[in-house]
């Protein structure tokens, strides 16, 4: 037994795993507990309260008898105070330790509800966080069935997360209906729901529509998302959002509002806080103003990208970048040009990566401009076995397509008709338009 609060204060907290500033939190200083821990000075009972709340013990254990705080008995007090300490642990991203102690807490027959369900809600939290997502589902549709709770703020974030991590798992349309179910509940509830949370739900649900390429869908819930952030002054990742409106924007060929969209995600984008979204919308700037047949403006764009990715040492992006700006020159004839970039890009490429497939095909369609429709065809195929391994229909078929062309200048007919044959029956078979190699991977 320690004789003092601020020693077993100090013990709770080790015994937690848990660094002075983990148990300071947001309401307390380091120093001031550093001062408490070491008997310096006497904390008040107000500190006491918070900090035996986050400790997950009562205020009569920090000032008298340690009592043991794992569950050793299934009483209602040690199950509320392991959910304390589970509560802050997760807080704190000790998401191993809580999630033993969880574990355990749930095996317990008689938790009522309100217990059971915050530590499935809990549960899940944990697993997203460790991108184990799938077990996040199993526990987030276990905490529906233990909410007796009307709050409409705790059944929404339930289904946020549902949304979250089928979205991470690429369950497009289960994410979309775990939205809508909680899209029903604000319309339908009395009571306000938090704005921040509603906005975070939308911004998945807006992604999902995207991903199955229901782009009027996605844009829809964007601009309703936004009108909240500007009528409740909320700010949350508005280049985020403007830079998945722009992309929308792209696929539905609204160049013109695309571009207006696509500068607002770089005007709220930070390039030192959010590198890879701030480079990729610069990317799809490039790419919507080639589109819109502003050529000088799009490789301006691309070029200055460029430079900053190179930089940043962003491999990817700047592969990305060589690969558009093959796109481009070819755009406007300098063959010379969009040949050095697409070489660029093949020579830093991850192998077998979308973007290796992107960039064989590149340099194939340079080939073909200089008429040598045999080594085009060598780059086709590479790029043909990148997107059949990658099990990518959309890809392969515009491949096929193009293997065709040269098959047909290189006078072998039959090879001719079979790939154009094949690329016909893929996009009958998945009711898909040939996709624009000009448009980007939505990510």
């Amino acid at each position: 037994m320690e004789s003092s609060v601020g020693l077993r204060i100090k013990r709770l907290r080790k015994d937690l795993g848990l660094t002075q500033g983990d148990l300071a939190g947001d309401q307390l200083s380091r120093a001031m507990l550093s001062l408490i821990e070491r008997d310096l000075t006497t904390p008040s009972l107000r500190t006491i309260e918070y900090l035996s709340h986050k400790l997950g013990v009562s205020v009569g254990d920090l000032l008298g008898e340690i009592k043991d705080t794992s569950i050793t008995s299934a009483t209602s007090e040690d199950i509320k105070k392991s959910l304390n300490i589970c509560t802050t642990l997760f807080k704190v991203k000790k998401f191993k330790e809580a999630e033993n102690r969880l574990k355990e807490l749930i095996k317990i027959e008689h938790v009522s509800f309100p217990e059971k369900w915050l530590a499935h809600k809990l549960l899940g939290q944990i697993y997203e966080k460790l991108d184990e997502d799938e077990k996040a589902l199993v526990h987030f549709t276990e905490s529906l069935y233990y909410l007796s709770s009307t709050d409409a703020n705790e059944i929404v974030e339930v289904y946020y997360y549902k949304t979250l991590s089928n979205r991470k798992l690429g369950h497009y349309k289960d994410g979309i209906a775990a939205a809508l179910n909680a899209a029903v509940l604000i319309e339908s509830y009395h009571t306000k729901v938090d704005n921040l949370l509603q906005i975070k739900l939308l911004y998945n649900l807006a992604l999902c529509y995207c991903r199955v390429e229901e782009f009027q869908k996605g844009l829809d819930v964007i601009n309703r998302a936004i009108g909240i952030m500007e009528a409740n002054e909320v700010t949350y990742s508005n280049g985020h959002f403007y830079m998945l409106k722009g992309l929308a924007e792209l696929y539905m060929n609204k160049f013109a509002e695309g571009i207006v969209s696509t500068r607002g995600a770089i005007e709220y984008l930070d390039v030192n806080t959010h590198p890879e979204r701030y480079l990729g919308s610069k990317i799809n700037l490039g790419i919507i103003l080639r589109k819109h047949n502003d050529i000088q403006d799009s490789l301006k764009e691309l070029h200055e990208c460029l430079d900053a990715a190179l930089k940043a040492d962003i491999p990817y992006i700047t592969v990305n970048n060589y690969y558009e700006l093959a796109l481009s020159y070819l755009h406007i004839e300098d063959i010379k040009q969009a040949e050095y970039y697409a070489k660029c890009g093949l020579a830093l490429v991850e192998p077998r990566s979308h973007l290796h497939g992107q960039c064989h095909y590149v340099l194939a369609k340079v080939l073909m401009k200089r008429g040598n429709y045999k080594q085009a065809l060598n780059e086709i195929k590479k790029s043909e076995s990148i997107f059949q391994l990658q099990k990518n229909e959309s890809w392969s078929a515009l491949v096929l397509s193009e293997k065709a062309i040269c098959y047909e200048h290189l006078n072998d007919h039959n090879n001719a008709f079979q790939s154009l044959l094949l690329a016909n029956q893929m996009m009958l078979k998945k009711d898909m338009r040939l996709i624009s190699t000009e448009i980007p991977v939505m990510s």
